[in-house]
C-alpha cells in the first residue's frame, strides 16, 4: 500500500473501553499511525462503567481517531445476575422477541449494529478517500454487515478472526437451534467468499479455516499476536531471598472451570502446609484478575486457611505488571479445555519477560508451544493438588530456558507483515 494511506479499523471493543479484544488493533493501530498511516477506528460505546481501558495510551498516538456508536444491543441480555424483577423480565422479553428479528446468534453483540455502523463506514471511506477496511472478531455479526461496503466501494476488506467462530461451544453456539446454527455457518461462508484477506493470530485457527475452505485457503493468512516492547520493559530478577513468588495475570476464561481449577491450588498448598509449614511461610501467591469479581475466591482462600500465602490485587497497566512478572519465580496459568490450542498474548509476553511459566489444562497446542519451547511446563487440572506441591516445595523445578520464540511477534514486525503482506 502507499505511504500514509488511511485506513479503517472496526473492532466492536477499543479503548477507552476495558476488554481484551481492543488490545490487539489498539497496538497495531499505534504502530500503523507511528509510521505515517492516518488510522480511523470505529467501535462501540460501551459506557462509562466500563472506561478504564489497560491501553488507552496506546490509542493517544497522534493519527489515530476513534469514533463511538451506539451499540444497538438490549444491554439487559449481557447482565449478570439479574437482579430485578423489570430486568427479569425484559430479558424473557429479549430472548422472544430477538430471534424473530435477527439471523443466527441472538447473543452477538454486534447482530443490530449493521445500519449504523455501515452508515459511519461508508462516511469516513467518502471523506477520507479510505481504501484498507480491516475488521476484528468476536463478535462476529459485524463482518458479516461490512460485506454490504463491496457494493458501494472499491475497497479491500480484511477480516481478523480472533477467535473460532463456528466450531466449538464459545459465544453461545452449545446454545443455538438446529437454524440458528445453520444461519451462522451461512454467514461465515460468506464472510470468508466476500472477504479479500482473512488474518488471524492462531495457527490452530488458521489450520482450520483452510481446511474447511480450501477455494479461499491462500488469502488466509497468520497475523500474531503482538508484542509491544514500550510496554515490557524487562526489569532485573530479584536476588534469592527464600521467598517463592508465583503470579496469576489475566481474564477468567471460563468460570466453572477456574473454581475447579483453583480449587485444586488450594489443596496443594493445604497439603505443602501440612508437609514442610516452613516453606510453606515462605511462598506467596498474588492473583491480578481482569473483568471478573474475586470475591467468592477469596472466600475460598480463607475457607482453605492460604490467606496469608494467597492475595488479589488490582489489575496493573501491562508496564507494571512486567516488572510483577520478571521478579516473580513462576506464572501459574490456566487455561480451559476451550482454549487449549490457543498461545495467547499472555504467553507470548511471558515468553519475552523469560519466566518460567507452568500451565494448568489440557494437552493442545498451549502446553505443546510451552514444553517444545522451553518456556516451562504443564500439568492437567485433576493432577495438580498431587503434583504442584513438589513444585511448592522446590523438588520440581520449572524453569523457562530462554529460547528466542518471540521475534515475529513484536509490534513493529508484525505491522509491517500486515502492510506488505496483507494490505495491498
Amino acid at each position: 500500500m502507499q505511504p500514509a494511506e488511511p485506513i479503517l479499523i472496526v473492532s466492536h471493543t477499543f479503548p477507552p473501553f476495558r476488554g481484551i479484544g481492543g488490545r490487539r488493533w489498539a497496538k497495531l493501530a499505534k504502530e500503523l499511525a507511528r509510521q505515517g498511516h492516518p488510522v480511523h477506528v470505529v467501535h462501540a460505546d460501551q459506557g462509562k462503567d466500563l472506561k478504564g481501558s489497560l491501553w488507552k495510551e496506546d490509542v493517544r498516538e497522534e493519527h489515530i481517531n476513534t469514533y463511538a456508536l451506539p451499540k444497538r444491543y438490549p444491554t439487559v441480555l449481557m447482565k449478570r445476575p439479574l437482579t430485578s424483577i423489570i430486568e427479569k423480565l425484559a430479558y424473557r422479553y429479549w430472548l422472544k422477541r430477538l430471534p424473530k428479528k435477527v439471523q443466527g446468534n441472538m447473543f452477538d453483540r454486534s447482530v443490530m449494529w449493521g445500519p449504523v455502523l455501515l452508515a459511519k463506514c461508508r462516511a469516513l471511506i467518502a471523506e477520507h478517500g479510505i481504501r484498507h477496511v480491516i475488521a476484528t472478531a468476536p463478535p462476529f455479526a459485524l463482518l458479516h454487515h461490512l460485506l454490504a461496503l463491496k457494493a458501494d466501494h472499491d475497497i479491500q476488506l480484511v477480516a481478523d478472526f480472533r477467535d473460532p467462530w463456528t466450531w466449538g461451544d464459545l459465544y453461545g453456539r452449545s446454545s443455538m437451534s438446529a437454524e440458528q446454527r445453520t444461519a451462522e455457518d451461512r454467514l461465515e461462508a460468506e464472510v470468508i467468499a466476500g472477504y479479500d484477506a482473512v488474518v488471524t493470530p492462531s495457527p490452530y485457527i488458521l489450520d482450520h479455516l483452510r481446511k474447511a475452505y480450501p477455494g479461499q485457503a491462500t488469502k488466509i493468512t497468520l497475523l500474531e499476536h503482538v508484542i509491544d516492547a514500550d510496554e515490557l520493559a524487562v526489569g532485573a530478577k530479584l536476588p534469592p531471598d527464600g521467598t517463592f513468588r508465583i503470579a496469576y495475570a489475566g481474564s477468567i476464561y471460563n468460570e466453572v472451570g477456574f473454581k475447579e481449577y483453583f480449587r485444586e491450588v488450594l489443596r496443594a498448598f493445604v497439603a505443602v502446609q501440612k508437609a514442610d509449614p516452613e516453606r510453606w511461610r515462605n511462598i506467596q501467591f498474588g492473583l491480578m484478575i481482569t473483568g471478573h469479581g474475586t470475591a467468592e475466591l477469596e472466600q475460598m482462600v480463607k475457607d482453605a486457611g492460604q490467606q496469608d500465602r494467597i492475595g488479589f490485587h488490582a489489575p496493573l497497566p501491562t508496564s507494571e505488571l512486567a516488572l510483577v512478572i520478571t521478579k516473580s519465580d513462576l506464572v501459574l496459568a490456566y487455561m480451559p479445555p476451550e482454549k487449549r490450542d490457543f498461545v495467547s498474548t499472555k504467553f507470548n509476553e511471558i515468553a519475552y519477560l523469560r519466566t518460567p511459566i507452568l500451565h494448568v489444562g489440557e494437552p493442545g497446542g498451549l502446553s505443546q508451544h510451552i514444553v517444545s519451547n522451553g518456556l516451562g511446563d504443564t500439568m492437567r487440572v485433576e493432577d495438580v493438588a498431587a503434583q504442584l506441591p513438589s513444585v511448592l516445595l522446590g523438588d520440581r523445578v520449572v524453569v523457562n530456558e530462554g529460547r528466542n520464540t518471540t521475534e515475529a511477534h513484536m509490534l513493529s514486525v508484525v505491522a509491517q507483515k500486515l502492510l506488505t503482506q496483507v494490505l495491498r
